[in-house]
This record gives C-alpha cells, sequence and structure tokens, in this order.
C-alpha cells in the first residue's frame, strides 16, 4: 500500500480469510514511529486506532507471521504497508522556528531608536539594548502557522521578567517587556519540542538561545552637582557660580548668605523620587527639604540654616537609586565639599589685661610670666602662661569713696578697672559681649553692671568681627552717687568699680568669666568657659 493525504483522525483496519486467535495477532501488530493507540477486535478483523491524532508525515504498519489462526496454522507472510497523513507537502515536514530578533548596538543607538533588529539563532549577542529605547521586544517566526496556546506555554525565559506576548499573525510571536531589561544580564530562552503547529505536528526538538544585555543604555546617571561657590563677599553679595562638584573640588562653598546654598543633583534620565531622596545622603547631616524639577531629573536641596563654615561635607549617591521606570544605577558615588574654605580651630581667649597697662589694642597681647599690677607694660597673662593666683593680677578700682548722691563725684571712668579680653579669632561682637561677666568673688556680694565696651582690631570685609574688647564696669555699691545705687544722668553716668586702694592683701577678689556661647564670626563657640580671677587693689 502507499496511501497518501490521509486524515489525521485515519484508523487501521485489517480483515482476514477466516477465523483467527485474535489476541496473537495483536501481539504480532506494530506501527513505526511508535504511535500509542487501542484495538477493535472480532474473529476476522482488527482495527487500531490511535489514542491522539496523528502527526503528519509517514508512518509503516506490520503484521507479523505469528498472527495464527484459530487452527493454528501462521500467516504465510509477514505483512508490512505504509501510508503517508497530510498532503505531500505538509507530510514529512516539521514545523521549524526559523528566527528569533531583538534590539542590539551601542548604548547611543540603543537610546535614540536607531538600533538595529539583530538575528539570535546561530549568533552570539552581547550588547542587546535594555530598551530601544524605552523596551525591547522580542520577535519568533516559525515555518508554519502556530498552535498559539501550546507555543507559549512551550516558551520560558530565565530569569523571567514581567512582559505580554502579541501574534502578529499565526507564525509571529512578540514577546514585549513591560520593562527596560536588566543591564549586565545574561537571559536565556527556552522553547520546548511541545510547541506544535496549528495541524499539531510538534517542533522537531527543543530550542535554547541566550543574550546578554550589554549597552547599558537605560542606566541613571549622575550629570552633574551644582552648588554655590566663592568668595565670602562674592557669597554675600549673590555673585557666587554654580560649579559642578563631579568636575572641580570645591573648597570655597557658600555657608548660606544672603540665601539658602542649593545643592542640585542632576540625572541623565527622571527618576523615582522615593528611591532617589533615600539613597542620597551628606554628612554631617543637616535639617533640609528637598524639591524635584517637573521631568523628575534634577532634586534641589535646600539646608534649613547656614552650613558650618570651614566643615568639609561628604555627599553619596547609593546604587538603588532608581530611575523611574526602576533601573537601578550601575554604581554608588561619592563627593566632598568644604563651606567657606579651610577650617580654622575654635575661638579662645588669648590675652586679658587692662586699658591702663600697655596692652596690645590688637591681637596677640603679651602677658607676664610673674603677674602684673595695673601699670604694667604688658598685660595680665596670654594663652602661652600659666594662670596664677588671684593676687598675681592686680587692678585698681576707679572709684575713689568721693562720691555723693546725685553728684559726679568717683564717677568719670578711670581706666585702671577697664578690663582688656583679646581673642584668637574674628569674634561675633553680639554673642561675645553677652557671654561676658564680672563677679566680685569676695564678701560682702555686690551687684556689678556692665557700663559701656568698646570693640578694636575689627576686620572692616565680610564676614567682619572683632578681635579685643575693653570692657567698663560698674558696681553699685561703689560711692558714685552714693553707695546705694548706680551713676545716671545726673551724674554723668557710672563707670567704676569700688573702691580698692584701701583693702587688705589678698582682698577682694573678682572673676571675669566667657561662656561658650560666644562665636566667631564663622559660628564656632568657644570649647569651653574662660574664667580669670584677680585682685583689686
Amino acid at each position: 500500500m502507499g496511501d497518501a493525504n490521509l486524515p489525521k483522525t485515519q484508523k487501521i483496519s485489517i480483515l482476514f480469510d477466516r477465523p483467527m486467535n485474535i489476541n496473537s495477532c495483536v501481539q504480532s501488530f506494530s506501527v513505526s514511529p511508535a504511535v500509542p493507540g487501542y484495538f477493535t477486535l472480532t474473529d476476522v478483523s482488527l482495527t487500531f486506532t490511535p489514542s491522539s491524532l496523528w502527526n503528519f508525515g509517514t508512518y509503516t504498519y506490520t503484521l507479523t507471521k505469528n498472527c495464527e489462526a484459530k487452527d493454528g496454522s501462521d500467516l504465510k507472510e509477514l505483512y508490512s504497508a505504509s501510508f503517508s497523513v497530510g498532503t505531500p507537502q505538509t507530510a514529512g515536514d516539521l514545523p521549524r522556528l526559523q528566527s528569533v530578533t531583538l534590539y542590539a548596538g551601542s548604548s547611543t543607538v540603543c537610546s535614540n531608536a536607531s538600533a538595529q533588529e539583530m538575528e539570535l539563532i546561530n549568533q552570539k549577542l552581547d550588547n542587546v539594548c535594555m530598551g530601544a529605547p524605552l523596551n525591547n521586544p522580542i520577535t519568533f517566526r516559525f515555518s508554519r502557522a502556530m498552535d498559539r496556546e501550546k507555543t507559549e506555554i512551550a516558551l520560558v525565559f530565565a530569569p523571567n521578567f514581567p512582559h505580554r506576548r502579541d501574534w502578529l499573525d499565526d507564525q509571529t510571536l512578540k514577546v514585549i517587556p513591560d520593562r527596560a531589561f536588566a543591564n549586565q544580564t545574561r537571559y536565556n530562552l527556552t522553547l520546548a519540542a511541545t510547541a506544535e503547529d496549528r495541524q499539531g505536528t510538534r517542533l522537531a526538538e527543543a530550542v535554547t538561545l541566550s543574550f546578554y544585555v550589554g549597552s547599558g543604555n537605560m542606566v541613571p546617571e549622575l550629570s552633574n552637582i551644582l552648588i554655590p561657590s566663592g568668595t565670602p563677599i562674592e557669597c554675600m553679595t549673590g555673585l557666587a557660580v554654580n560649579q559642578d562638584l563631579m568636575q572641580t573640588k570645591l573648597n570655597t562653598v557658600c555657608t548660606g548668605n544672603p540665601n539658602q546654598t542649593r545643592i542640585s543633583l542632576t540625572f541623565s534620565r527622571a527618576m523615582d523620587p522615593n528611591s532617589t531622596r533615600a539613597n542620597i545622603a551628606i554628612s554631617p547631616n543637616f535639617s533640609k527639604r528637598e524639591e524635584w524639577s517637573p521631568d523628575f531629573r534634577t532634586i534641589n536641596i535646600l539646608p534649613d540654616q547656614k552650613l558650618v563654615y570651614g566643615t568639609r561635607y561628604i555627599l553619596s549617591v547609593g546604587q538603588n537609586a532608581l530611575s523611574a521606570d526602576s533601573v537601578p544605577m550601575s554604581h554608588g558615588l561619592s563627593f566632598d565639599f568644604q563651606v567657606g574654605g579651610p577650617s580654622q580651630e575654635a575661638p579662645k581667649v588669648q590675652a586679658v589685661g587692662l586699658a591702663s597697662q600697655s596692652c596690645s589694642l590688637s591681637y596677640p597681647g603679651i602677658g607676664s610670666l610673674i603677674g602684673a599690677d595695673w601699670n604694667a607694660s604688658t598685660c595680665f597673662w596670654d594663652d602661652s602662661l600659666p594662670i596664677l593666683i588671684p593676687s598675681s593680677y592686680r587692678f585698681r578700682a576707679g572709684d575713689q569713696g568721693t562720691g555723693l548722691s546725685n553728684s559726679p563725684l568717683s564717677c568719670t571712668d578711670a581706666n585702671t578697672d577697664n578690663f582688656r579680653l583679646i581673642f584668637s579669632q574674628y569674634m561675633d561682637v553680639n554673642s561675645t559681649v553677652n557671654a561676658i561677666r564680672l563677679n566680685r568673688k569676695s564678701p560682702p556680694s555686690t551687684l556689678v553692671q556692665l557700663s559701656t565696651w568698646n570693640w578694636s582690631d575689627c576686620q572692616t570685609v565680610y564676614p567682619f568681627g572683632c578681635r579685643v574688647i575693653d570692657l567698663v564696669y560698674a558696681e553699685s555699691e561703689a560711692s558714685c552717687n552714693g553707695p546705694l545705687a548706680f551713676g545716671n544722668a545726673s551724674t554723668g553716668g557710672d563707670f567704676n568699680l569700688l573702691r580698692s586702694d584701701n583693702m587688705p592683701i589678698g582682698f577682694p577678689v573678682y572673676s571675669l568669666s566667657v561662656d561658650t556661647s560666644a562665636r566667631d564670626v564663622l559660628g564656632k563657640s568657644l570649647q569651653q568657659t574662660f574664667i580669670f580671677h584677680m585682685e583689686a587693689k
């Protein structure tokens, strides 16, 4: 036999000329290629029905001589016949995966949608686009019209990625990813042999392919970090220039005068605000708020207060900052910048003296190793010397004990009790004068108030400030305007401490202190309270 173009439901029926031992005939029957099925039997016939539809192709069935008649006689000879299921064009031809294409190329061509669609079968692709420009569809083309459901079930990706599957026609399947492929990742795809065409014919064998995403075209990058930088005067007058921290080492970043020091980070792609904000860190930290540009490419960091002069800040952006379509950065970045200029030491009291001494009116002052009185050619003390006992430093109170109520006697300023402090840095004049106190330590307690003060050794350019202050105090118990009141307008003011030229040795003791609220012009405070004891004599 040579029957052709038989249907896929074809049965095989064999008739005998006499009653047969039909079980022996079933055991003698075979089909090649093997096909599962079942038999319908009578004494003189055998019918084979396949359990599933035949595939297109040529089959041969055989009945050996072991098939016996009921009288025990064998078949005279082996019987064999061939037949074809389907037309000559389909019989013997299995469906094939003809091509698999996707976009590949450099980062530039992938991003501007000019990448070429490349064939993956029989070709190694290591520069596949993450997206072209947003995603990168994979197109499968088959030689025959395919069973869509069974073909989709047979197609597997590893690692898997969210996608949809669109059939352009029965021979063309397009897989469209929901988002960009992960950069520097190898993807494997397998099409199992269980994929069938519409006539039920399976692929001859499974197909396994792989590709590597190497273009990196959708990886977000940090394009620039702009921070205003310049001299103190440029910052103060608003003439500071935004400079790129990624291109230039910045050591003169503005503290925030006259406006906030805006730190702007711009990325190559639109970013996810939450993950990006969580991956930006500045150390030392400060209170701030963030603003995003409408296209979500630029984040502006706005400090709530001035940055600290002389401080070096470290700004870092972590790798897990994501683009708006969830693509992470390839690596983290870290930069540093310094505010104002090189850091300087915290301010301190450099010298203590009197206006009546030859104590310098500018930094630095020079003290005496053995102490001094109000007529000395030096200051009492400077920071290169140890502080001695109070009686080593002697001032004379300006009160002469001659004052009367509503009289200017003993009220005129005498500079032998006007104290001079010299600081190591230019000081903020307001915080510093409020941090200074003079107290009588010896009994009886008295009421001391600051009458007036004067600054010298000042700088005339920003950030201004002064280093030397003269302090004039009055004491309520002094005789000016009587011992129970301070002097007033009628007495010409009150500028002296309680008479001391008649006091015994070692008495009374006064303390001059400067607490840590005193700041220099750059905002740095004294590290500890300064206390200096003296004797009124």
